[in-house]
């Protein structure tokens, strides 16, 4: 059974140059991109040279039977 919605449960900040490292990817200017294996997009600011990833998650209740 689905508790709650965590629509921000891991912070992943770092620079651009390691997430395009980290994705293989390059990011030219500022926005939301896609990356691999991703839940949720990863936001670049160009101006900063810097990415957020947010990812989402369930609480989830599961029985011990």
């Amino acid at each position: 059974m689905i508790i709650k919605i965590a629509p921000q449960s891991m912070k992943t900040k770092a620079s651009k140059e390691t997430w395009e490292q980290w994705t293989s990817l390059r990011f030219p200017m500022s926005g939301d991109y896609a990356i691999p294996m991703g839940l949720a997009p990863v936001s670049i600011d160009i101006q900063r040279q810097y990415g957020t990833y947010l990812e989402p998650n369930l609480w989830i209740l599961h029985a011990l039977n």
